[in-house]
């Protein structure tokens, strides 16, 4: 029986076998071996040990603690929305459900038009349903969190007669930091044609939910570490924590140990590593030990949510120090080096930080433009803590990203019945979940023609109204948006009104990174600092390098410096970085835009060359050698010289200058 990559066999097997072995297993005779899979018989014999019911019709529901749920698993399921959305695109008009469900099994989220939504109501395939295998018997969720892995259990292999006219495929998604069990993602459909794609499909979205999470984590992890590090000047004789949203202690600095101790706290608290514990009313508030005061407690936010705090905790005898914003103290809510508030040499940056804080405390809508990758979002973070709602929540959603069909929803709300697929009891949007602080609209410019007006009403009203409603309700909102659009000339192509686009005449302008060629020394410093600390490594960029890095002109902006820097740092053992450690994709593409430009960037191809030359020169010729003072493994080396060995530019060497010689 052919098996899948999860190790699972994917063949749907004979209904009728399978239907002979469960009535002999039901009845205690002798169970068929022919057509039935271990997992399935596994998962037979540990719902009747647990004594579920075989007639079983549908899942508990438990509506009441679904909101509490969803709650607790806050990142999970926004990690997964992207996820959830595009695998039922790509299951349009196949009758198929998509689920996100916690570890209990009780499903947080069901995608699906509105006939399969309409036909997971009679088994309670909705959220609020709970699927524990020892509650309903053999199903895909069930099985798979029991089991520990991929599972498909095609329709006659349930456990329970009211869900046989069911498929449902299921895949784990784990933390990606410790690998604790999150949840699991389930195809639940009652085609057979999904058959064969079902359980890769659903396997590969649990490793995209994953993915998309360790990107958060590596985010928020980042801008944590900015804002302890930025602490740390003003921290006097105070003891500092760094702690994440679950309580985990990430830094702490010399003086905590000391100052615990003469506060009759036994500093045996810190050694686990781990603070507090979740609020038993919330499982999605963090409570903090008794020892805390809260004066102590600064949160840090990203997006309007809370991801962590710094615990400034008073020397014996001093004043608790005020947590009062210095805007030049302030780092964005990204862990890169961009921060708009720092002082900038190149004149268009100070001019546009000046603007940026002229404006913060008046409510006018403000629009920043520039390129991918400059930092729009951060001087929108920026703007927002030094306004005067600085204590409210920044919301930021991009226009761009999200489906047409959905961003209406997103950013207005919606009534319950609205659409297909809408929430019980309807959903706040956008503007609703910023009230009193700050909406940040990315890609203004991509925003639907057709949803213009509505966001100009907002605009003009200050009121908003959901999808699906009739009154109006009150948004007190400061707008800020950002566009690598020319929005004139979208105005003028008839794809943005007019007038929507003089509300937002105030605007910031953000040069590229090749016209601030002035900072990129300091960019690189923070870069490096930052990836240091993240992967716990001390890397130096020699002159050369850093020569190269300045005048490479960056079209990814700041975004690309950032994982420039991150790929040095993490794909190299060298303490320090040369040329010859660059991304091969990176010499390449700069060595292309140099014979378009006449640029200097074709010299990163060119020192990267010098580099191995200069390292086989210098060990006689000895690949291993070389490769060692390099930094380097020999498969790079060898993958690096036949790269040269095959570029026709090679010929242009001096004599007796052949890179394998």
């Amino acid at each position: 029986m052919r098996k899948d990559e999860t190790g699972l066999d994917s063949i749907k097997p004979e209904t009728t076998n399978v239907m002979r072995a469960w009535e002999a297993f039901l009845s205690g005779e002798p169970v068929p071996s022919s057509g039935l899979r271990p997992v399935v018989l596994q998962s037979w014999q540990r719902s009747r040990s647990r004594e579920v019911d075989p007639q079983r019709q549908k899942a508990p529901l438990q509506s009441a603690r679904l909101q509490t749920k969803q709650l607790a698993h806050d990142d999970l399921l926004q990690a997964a929305q992207p996820v959830l959305a595009d695998t039922v695109d790509l299951l349009t008009d196949q009758g198929a459900l998509v689920l996100l469900c916690n570890p209990e099994g009780l499903i947080l989220e069901s995608r699906g038009s509105r006939s399969s939504q309409e036909a997971g109501v009679e088994a309670n395939i909705v959220p609020g349903g709970l699927w524990q295998e020892e509650i309903c018997g053999t199903n895909a969720v069930g099985t798979a969190l029991a089991a520990g892995q991929a599972v498909q259990v095609h329709a006659s292999e349930h456990y329970c007669a009211g869900v046989k006219s069911w498929t449902c495929a299921a895949s784990l998604v784990h933390d990606p930091g410790d690998g604790r069990l999150l949840g699991a993602l389930d195809i639940s459909y009652q085609n057979e044609i999904l058959d064969s794609m079902a359980l890769p499909l659903i396997v590969a979205a649990a490793r995209r939910v994953e993915a998309i999470l360790r990107q958060m984590q590596s985010e928020r992890h980042s801008l944590l570490l900015d804002r302890y590090i930025d602490s740390l000047p003003h921290q006097g004789n105070d003891g500092l924590l760094l702690i994440n949203k679950h309580g985990r202690l990430l830094r702490q600095n010399e003086r905590v140990t000391a100052i615990l101790e003469t506060r009759g706290v036994d500093s045996k608290v810190l050694a686990g590593g781990h603070l507090g514990r979740a609020d038993a009313r919330s499982a999605a508030q963090f409570r903090y030990p008794d020892w805390i005061e809260p004066d102590w407690v600064k949160p840090v936010q990203m997006h309007g949510r809370d991801i962590g705090a710094i615990v400034q905790i008073p020397a014996p005898g001093a004043t608790p120090r005020s947590h009062a914003r210095t805007p030049q103290a302030e780092i964005p809510d990204r862990g890169d080096m961009s921060d708009p508030l720092a002082n900038h040499r190149t004149p268009a940056m100070r001019d546009a930080v000046a603007a940026g804080i002229r404006v913060a405390p008046f409510d006018l809508p403000v629009l920043i433009q520039g390129e991918t990758g400059t930092g729009k979002e951060l001087l929108a973070h920026a703007i927002h803590r030094d306004s005067p709602r600085r204590d409210k929540s920044f919301v930021a959603v991009n226009c761009g990203a999200i489906p047409r069909e959905l961003l209406a929803s997103e950013l207005f709300g919606h009534e319950e019945g609205a659409f297909t697929g809408a929430r019980r009891g309807g959903a706040a949007g956008k503007f609703e979940q910023a009230r009193g602080g700050t909406l940040f609209l990315d890609e203004l410019g991509e925003l639907p023609l057709d949803l213009q007006p509505y966001l100009l009403r907002v605009l003009e009203e200050r009121a908003v109204t959901r999808l699906g409603g009739t009154a109006a309700q009150s948004v007190d909102v400061r707008i800020i948006a950002a566009t690598n659009r020319n929005l004139l000339e979208q105005v003028r192509a008839g794809r943005f009104r007019d007038d929507l686009y003089y509300r937002f005449r105030l605007s910031i302008s953000l040069p590229p990174l090749r016209e601030r060629v002035a900072d990129v020394d300091r960019y690189l410093d923070r870069a490096l600092a930052c990836a240091g600390s993240n992967y716990g490594c001390t890397k130096r960029l020699d002159q050369s390098l850093r020569e190269l890095l300045r005048s490479y002109a960056y079209p990814g902006n700041l975004r690309e410096l950032t994982n420039i820097i991150e790929y040095l740092v993490v794909m190299n053992d060298a303490t320090l970085l040369t040329p010859a450690h660059l991304p091969a994709l990176m010499a390449d593409g700069a060595e292309q835009m140099g014979a378009q430009t006449g640029g200097p960037h074709g010299d990163l191809r060119r020192a990267e060359q010098r580099a191995i030359e200069q390292a086989l020169s210098g060990s006689g010729g000895n690949r291993s050698e070389a490769a060692r003072r390099l930094g380097i493994s020999r498969a790079t080396l060898y993958r690096r010289l036949q790269r040269y060995d095959d570029d026709p530019g090679a010929a242009n060497r001096p004599q007796g200058q052949r890179l394998d010689s």
